[in-house]
């Protein structure tokens, strides 16, 4: 899918992945193919562990990122999700200064519990899986979230959001 034509899902401004106004991180947008969530992004050389290569924490918060996404797009109930654990393989060293992508999905919606599975890839090779068990917030607890969020360039997700709206 081109990228004009893709649906991005929300962000915020200060977030560390998704932040468009943190200097500091990683400014990545995230959008939903067919049943995953990708990111398509160049991590700066500033997030690197040591020379060209990603700090481990970070490949770990993309990979957190794009699942709890997951849980929150193809879940059954669509509220936001946190991280009630989080497994992560590191297979061989993801690069700084090139493109990455990162996908997830939703493995199975249990109810109290989202499982979902992810990865980091550089040029077709696998760098990263990840599996995690997320867990819903409540209602209240996502109605909180979404003052934080902007939607430009997200449709049809805005619209899952719908019933967590306060008064917006």
């Amino acid at each position: 899918m081109p990228a004009s034509e893709r649906e991005y899902l929300p962000h915020s401004s200060g977030c560390f992945l998704c932040g468009e106004e943190n200097r500091s991180g990683v400014r990545a947008r995230f959008f939903v193919e067919g049943n995953e969530v990708l990111g398509r992004v160049i991590l700066p050389p500033h997030l690197n562990g040591y020379k060209d290569v990603a700090h481990g924490g970070v490949v770990s918060a993309l990979l957190d990122e794009t699942m709890g996404w997951a849980a929150t797009v193809f879940g059954k109930a669509h509220p936001m999700y946190v991280t009630g654990e989080l497994t992560v393989k590191f297979l061989s060293p993801v690069p700084v200064g090139v493109e990455i992508e990162v996908r997830s999905r939703l493995v199975e919606d249990a109810g109290r519990l989202a499982y979902c599975e992810g990865e980091i890839r550089c040029g077709g090779k696998v760098c990263a899986r990840a599996r995690g068990k997320f867990v819903p917030m409540s209602p209240e607890g996502t109605a909180g979230v979404i003052p934080y969020l902007r939607f430009d360039g997200c449709r049809t997700f805005r619209k899952i959001f719908d019933a967590y709206r306060q008064g917006e």
